[in-house]
């Protein structure tokens, strides 16, 4: 692969994936969601709004009173941002992975297996870089979304949840930029991009849950626990060492098994 080669393939796959519409509303839905749903939930927290009402049903076991803490108040932003960036993560993985291997389309963009496997490598960076920037501005939003929250009610305006912003942000960014290489390994693999998203999901807000209350303590290794052990201050890096080795062995070989006959069928 020479540098011109790679940055032509670059400079044609970038400007398409920063201008693709889902792309970009998903980006926009994760920003705006984490910032609502934040600033609801602390409402909520704090008693200046009901749980229920106009359909929406809003519930937190968290009460924010005088005697509450920084710490507590963030946790209010990384539940959001644990609930919505991995699912995100997901559509945008899979989005990167695009479907033009199961069309043939391919042949027209990559006619050599060398040229083919460049454009995955740099959809791969492509994948890495839009859902970081996504993570890290949910994580903003999220956090102001909660500082807003708190300011109509002087019993916690003391509070701040951007004592711990740093991690929040990293944290938000790292668990996204993991869960969509692994969303994009796994499609690009199985060029089944919808039972992939069907399949993540549903392990995440799903399985995984269950999974917890049967392993206890030892459900900290598991994928979606511990890329959210990231936000926190920290956070035990043992913990998501298996599930950086599963995104990086998932994109490494979606990059080194395409072939041009594969695309082909």
């Amino acid at each position: 692969m020479t540098v011109p080669d790679s940055l032509r393939t670059v400079k044609a796959e970038l400007p398409r994936w920063t201008r693709d519409p889902v792309t970009l509303v998903t980006m926009g839905a994760l920003v705006g969601l984490c910032g609502v749903l934040s600033y609801l939930a602390v409402n909520v927290a704090t008693g200046d709004a009901s749980s229920g009402g106009g359909g929406l049903q809003l519930q937190t076991s968290t009460v924010l009173d005088a005697g509450s803490t920084d710490d507590e108040l963030a946790a209010m932003a990384r539940s959001s941002l644990t609930m919505l960036v991995p699912i995100a993560a997901i559509a945008l993985g899979v989005r990167a992975a695009g479907g033009e291997m199961s069309s043939g389309a391919l042949l027209q963009l990559a006619v050599a297996t060398r040229r083919l496997r460049r454009l995955f490598l740099v959809r791969a960076g492509i994948v890495l870089v839009l859902v970081g920037v996504a993570g890290a501005a949910s994580a903003v939003v999220a956090l102001a979304g909660t500082d807003a929250a708190i300011s109509g009610a002087p019993e916690v305006a003391h509070l701040s949840a951007w004592h711990s912003a740093g991690s929040t942000i990293a944290g938000a960014a790292a668990q996204g930029v993991l869960i969509g290489l692994i969303a994009f390994g796994l499609a690009a693999l199985t060029r089944r991009w919808v039972a992939i998203t069907i399949a993540m999901i549903v392990y995440l807000v799903g399985l995984e849950p269950l999974l917890t209350g049967l392993l206890g303590r030892g459900s900290v290794w598991l994928p979606r626990a511990a890329t959210s052990e990231l936000l926190v201050p920290g956070p035990d890096l043992a913990h998501v060492a298996p599930t950086v080795a599963c995104a990086l062995v998932l994109a490494t070989m979606a990059v080194l098994s395409l072939r041009r006959d594969r695309a082909a069928r």
